[in-house]
């Protein structure tokens, strides 16, 4: 009889690639569990011993966090930052640095942090320079990353015991039906001739849009026979009428089996997979790659690697090029399906998978001991107070800061602990202080 698998994470109709991994993953994992999704908010249940959580940077995956701090298991972490993640549930976040102690990096880092914690607001650099990954390393029994880069990040941020769990694992490789380039073409509608240029998925600023819409048209000058559109939901800085929307997966096969080449840039880059990538390596498509973070492990002769420094002149000559030698994008395409077909099929990577899932099962929780105190404020919302108590473990004397009154009115409309408390958390004793409401938690 196959142990039950309880898989936490956003799972299709959602729109989400995740869940596309997920639902991916599940059916090869079948084959050694019983597997149970969940991809919405539970409570009361309890839980099979084996656990396996999705987590990516989005507000999808906030219910997967808040799972992962009631049900520790081997996490899945699509993106090693989870910054954002934080900001978009409201939960507090500790800044690290991702910089060796001493450096211009780190004292770079520490100002920043500083200016943060004083109200400044939240840029694209920070995400470079901060995450918010602690706690869920502290309540992981293991943690799965989709490249070495990933894994160096996490290390370099949290150090060596913190991370002693972490393990490489490839993306899987969708299944995609094979479809000729031809006959994709003609399933769209487009002509058979013209090299054709495609990107795909959620418009986000590192798949740098402000790269590839002056690359196409400094290529069109120089006489490429250049046709190029987006997969995906539109973006301001895409040219007009080239977004298509957002696209079934068939019909994003479609695009991708009908192109000569497919971007996928990405950068900066603080580690994440792209799913984007995956399908059109399985899809036999010539994938350009910024040659940065994991996606300059790739082999040189499965994907073509664009210099970062290069930006929009490096990508126009290399859209030249390739619209010049079309028999050289389907060369770096076949390399590249057959790279994915070793390395990333569904099959071996559920087989890894089980066997870190095995592994884990031998982790326990260190045993309750002191952590000390937490100061936050009465007016503290829920979201923020779990997220303050994620990575804390054993016993902990938490004070709600705030007059008698204060906390009098912070528990009007609702009572306060039920309210404020995750459901992990068990209450030893309260106190009532000058300083506000004492607590003496002990935590999972």
């Amino acid at each position: 009889m196959r142990p039950a698998l309880r898989l936490v994470s956003p799972l299709p109709p959602a729109r989400n690639g995740i869940a596309d991994y997920a639902a991916l993953l599940a059916g090869g994992l079948a084959a050694h569990y019983d597997v149970q999704g969940w991809d919405r908010e539970q409570d009361g249940h309890a839980a099979p011993e084996r656990m396996l959580h999705q987590l990516g940077n989005s507000a999808a995956h906030g219910f997967v966090l808040r799972a992962l701090r009631r049900w520790p298991g081997v996490v899945t972490l699509h993106d090693p930052s989870l910054l954002w993640l934080h900001q978009q549930v409201g939960e507090e976040w500790l800044p690290g640095l991702v910089a060796s102690p001493g450096s211009a990096q780190a004292r770079l880092a520490a100002r920043r942090g500083r200016q943060l914690r004083a109200g400044e607001e939240l840029g694209r650099s920070d995400h470079l320079l901060f995450d918010a990954a602690a706690a869920v390393l502290a309540r992981s029994r293991a943690v799965v990353v989709h490249s070495r880069f990933a894994a160096a990040r996490l290390r370099t941020l949290h150090g060596a015991a913190a991370t002693a769990g972490v393990v490489v694992i490839p993306h899987l490789l969708p299944p995609v039906r094979a479809i000729s380039r031809t006959e994709a073409r003609r399933a769209l509608g487009w002509p058979a001739d013209g090299f054709v240029l495609v990107s795909a998925g959620m418009p986000h600023p590192a798949k740098r849009f402000d790269w590839i819409a002056p690359a196409v048209e400094a290529a069109r000058r120089a006489g490429a026979r250049l046709r190029y559109l987006h997969a995906g939901a539109d973006d301001i800085a895409l040219p007009p009428g080239v977004a298509t929307g957002w696209l079934p997966a068939d019909m994003l096969d479609l695009h991708i089996a009908a192109c000569d080449a497919l971007l996928c840039l990405h950068f900066p880059s603080h580690g994440e997979a792209s799913g984007v990538l995956a399908r059109g390596l399985a899809m036999g498509a010539c994938c350009v790659v910024a040659d940065t973070a994991g996606y300059a492990e790739l082999p040189r002769d499965a994907v073509l690697h664009l210099p970062v420094q290069q930006g929009a002149a490096g990508l126009a000559a290399a859209l030249t090029g390739l619209s010049a030698n079309p028999a050289l994008a389907w060369a770096i395409g076949a390399a590249g399906q057959r790279f994915g077909a070793a390395e990333m099929g569904v099959t071996s990577v559920a087989a890894r998978y089980r066997d870190v899932i095995e592994a884990s099962l031998a982790w326990r929780p260190a045993s309750p001991s002191e952590t000390g105190e937490l100061i936050l404020p009465v007016s503290v919302t829920a979201a923020a107070l779990e997220g303050a108590l994620a990575a804390r473990h054993g016993r902990l004397r938490l004070l709600l800061a705030g007059s008698g009154t204060q906390v009098a009115a912070a528990g009007l409309e609702a009572p306060l602990l039920p309210r404020l408390l995750p459901p992990w958390v068990r209450v030893r004793q309260v106190r009532m202080l000058d300083a506000g409401l004492s607590l003496d938690l002990v935590l999972p």
